[in-house]
């Protein structure tokens, strides 16, 4: 069973790496598919025509489902460029100002919505995130219909690209690194969905003359919103937003998984209320937040979940009670051994009592917190009564005057 876990982030990790590579493979797939769109059928172009509305749709009914107010004004930019385009397809002139306007607007839009705070939709901030892209669409269509034809110009072929002005181009490559550097430091997913949807749009405006490809490769942006947000609902679902680590629901699913031989800790920040109390919640976040990394970053065959509050629990699959002891003797260490430094408005005027027993100076606290631990044995048979035992044992650790480990 010790390899039961092992498994188990093997393939936590797998699911991360594969969801990475799905806006990737869905680029492969639009270039292959477009790279076909020659021998289709009437049939198969009406479909790949009609087909952007119907997943743009969904896209947004997601979005609005999920409230995630990035993703849903994504879609109704990129719907509405697209559209726009359709428009201006009838004259080359049009057709021209439309890529040069939308193809500077979408590296620009793409990075605000990357760091705009998520405040819903349907509120004074989605309706002020509305009215700016309704006044850029506005201004494209505007540009797009007063624009005459050049009788001097030649027709585009359907054998040549679409050129895209040079500061689009600037654009688009300055958003790719500045998306990149920030997902290389944070790994945030959506900023992997973000550079890939720049690649596409960069794509498809090279053949915004060509129908059923520039629907192809909009199919592609819209897809890659859908995927986005399946993940989305995933990691609400089993991940804790605020810490990031497993959420109470993973935590109950996992013990329908444990082998014969387990432990579970039950960890508790000291003084909590305290910190909220004296310093404001924004504070306490950052501490859970700490406390949180230190749990995950444990490497001994353990999964950490936040179970609650300022609580959190720790399995142990395969591993005995006395090896899981020294374990967490060293958590409990290097907790009280890093010093939470506030740098925060909200610290203070005076310098409060001592939180854990260990404060030193103004600006800074020392957190520390109690651990109980228990194991599977004959007499405690089943998770929960496991979970009990340890609960008693974080009791016992809180009531000797915190700051260590019971079993």
């Amino acid at each position: 069973m010790s390899m039961d876990l092992s498994i188990e982030r093997n393939g936590e990790c797998m699911r991360k790496l594969t969801t990475g590579l799905i806006p990737f493979a869905v680029i492969l797939l639009a270039w292959f598919t477009a790279s076909k769109a020659a021998s289709f059928n009437d049939a198969v172009n009406s479909v790949m025509l009609i087909l952007p509305f119907v997943i743009a749709v969904l896209a947004l009914f997601m979005s609005i489902w999920y409230k995630n107010s990035r993703f849903f004004f994504l879609t109704v930019f990129m719907l509405i460029s697209y559209i726009v385009l359709k428009i201006a397809a009838a004259k080359e002139a049009m057709l021209m100002e439309a890529v040069t306007a939308i193809s500077i607007l979408i590296p620009i839009n793409l990075v605000w919505l990357a760091f705009i705070s998520e405040r819903g939709i349907i509120t004074g901030y989605g309706a002020n995130k509305a009215i700016l892209i309704g006044i850029q669409l506005a201004w494209v269509l505007v540009s797009v219909l007063g624009k005459s034809e050049d009788p001097a110009a030649g027709m585009l072929s359907p054998d040549q690209a679409m050129s895209i002005p040079a500061p689009a181009i600037i654009l688009y490559i300055l958003a790719i690194a500045f998306l990149l550097i920030n997902y290389i430091l944070k790994g945030q997913y959506i900023f992997v969905v973000f550079i890939s949807i720049l690649i596409t749009t960069y794509i498809s405006l090279h053949f915004a003359h060509r129908p059923v490809i520039l629907a192809i490769f909009t199919n592609s942006v819209f897809i890659m919103v859908v995927s986005a947000l399946f993940e989305v609902s995933y990691s609400l679902a089993f991940y804790d937003t605020l810490t990031g680590v497993l959420s109470r629901r993973a935590f109950e699913q996992e013990l329908d998984k444990l082998g014969k031989q387990y432990c579970i800790a039950m960890v508790d920040i000291d003084h909590f209320k305290r910190v909220n109390d004296l310093y404001g919640h924004d504070i306490g976040d950052e501490v859970l937040k700490m406390v949180a990394s230190i749990l995950n970053r444990i490497s001994y065959k353990a999964r950490t979940f936040r179970y609650g509050g300022e609580e959190f629990a720790i399995i142990f699959q395969g591993q005995r009670i006395s090896d899981v002891m020294t374990v967490l003797e060293r958590v409990r260490a290097e907790v009280e051994q890093r010093p939470f430094v506030i740098r925060s408005e909200n610290r203070p005027q005076e310098k409060p009592e001592n939180i854990t027993g260990s404060s030193k100076g103004r600006g800074r606290i020392n957190i520390t917190v109690s651990i109980g631990v228990a194991q599977k044995t004959e007499s405690l048979k089943t998770p929960p009564d496991v979970i009990k035992r340890a609960d008693e044992a974080l009791y016992r650790a809180k009531s000797s005057g915190r700051n260590r480990v019971s079993k």
